[in-house]
């Protein structure tokens, strides 16, 4: 009894899920670092500034750390990125 249950909450979640991003919404945080900071990040970084220097740098935009500097792992990781899609 107790597994159907729990396999129907599953489905009903997945469902929800799925509705969800018909709608456009996805889950999780937003991005600390958007398309903008990266671009201006990429020459900064081929000219040799240091990451940590470089999180110093770029503020975030939006959400609850609106205003702060991203950390520097948010950085490397947006230009790790960078890095895969030009590979």
């Amino acid at each position: 009894m107790t597994e159907s249950e729990r396999e129907y909450i599953r489905e009903k979640s997945l469902e929800g899920q799925a509705s969800a991003r018909e709608r456009g919404r996805h889950g999780g945080h937003p991005k600390a670092v958007d398309d903008d900071m990266a671009a201006y990040a990429r020459p900064l970084r081929a000219n040799g500034v240091p990451v940590p220097e470089l999180a110093r740098k770029l503020v975030i935009t939006s959400g609850k750390n609106q205003g702060k500097c991203p950390s520097a792992a948010a950085v490397y990781r947006i230009l790790a990125e960078e890095d895969e899609g030009a590979a």
